[in-house]
């Protein structure tokens, strides 16, 4: 079996590598997608979803499928985290081992935190809402806020931090994430377009804006998405979402 595993991985291998033979030079100007998708979305992002950052059109409107399956990734890695090792027990030598993470106390490092992560909160809120317009959306902003949470988790430990983001919340706001980004998908296909063609939401505006606020919901969903799961697997790995094995 091991023979096997070893011949099939040498001919997947050598598929890539005679596939990657052909593809165009990293950078090449005159690349399909450089001739011809990228000029595309340069001119018609703004005429097509009202939204000046093209880069975000291209991400969360022409290709949101490809987006929804990155977000589906984040969402699956911390799943396999919470079935893995959630409601395990960390011993060694039927000792049951204290959480990973130390922490000293100590009131320098709990007022710094304390003043720096609502500033950190307040900047990713901007990151995702002004992704029309300026680098940022849902990844980015919704990574920043799991890190303002992973910071008040590693200074003030469980039972401080708890409050501010109970542990149980990580998942919960996981799934609520993926299920915005969908919902959206499901109800555009509920009224009569493609799934994620965010100009048949029945809003009431022009295709342009409905493509806009298709957009900014999606980056909401994947920002929730985001942000829950990295603090669930931060959890499930530290042993702060119970004992883990």
């Amino acid at each position: 079996m091991k023979q096997v595993s070893i011949f099939v991985l040498i001919l997947l291998g050598a598929v890539l590598l005679a596939a990657g033979n052909g593809l165009p030079l990293f950078g090449d100007p005159h690349a399909p997608a450089a001739k011809h998708v990228s000029d595309h979305y340069i001119e018609h992002a703004y005429h097509d979803a009202h939204t000046p950052n093209f880069v975000t059109v291209m991400i969360a409107d022409y290709r949101s499928f490809d987006t929804l399956g990155e977000t589906m990734v984040v969402f699956a890695a911390g799943m396999a985290c919470l079935l893995l090792l959630r409601g395990h027990v960390r011993r060694r030598g039927g000792v049951v081992l204290p959480p990973i993470v130390h922490r000293d106390d100590s009131i320098i490092t709990d007022l710094v935190t304390r003043a720096m992560v609502p500033v950190i909160q307040i900047f990713a809120l901007y990151v995702v809402f002004h992704g029309h317009y300026s680098p940022g959306g849902g990844f980015q902003g919704g990574a920043l806020l799991a890190g303002s949470v992973l910071l008040v988790r590693v200074v003030l430990g469980q039972d401080r931090s708890n409050p501010i983001f109970p542990v149980s919340w990580g998942t919960p706001f996981g799934v609520a994430g993926l299920a915005i980004f969908l919902g959206v998908g499901l109800v555009a296909l509920a009224f009569g377009g493609s799934g994620l063609q965010y100009d048949h939401l029945p809003l009431g505006l022009e295709p342009d804006m409905l493509r806009n606020w298709g957009i900014l919901i999606a980056e909401i969903g994947v920002a929730f998405a985001v942000m829950g799961t990295l603090v669930s697997i931060f959890d499930d790995l530290s042993g702060e979402s119970g004992e883990v094995a």
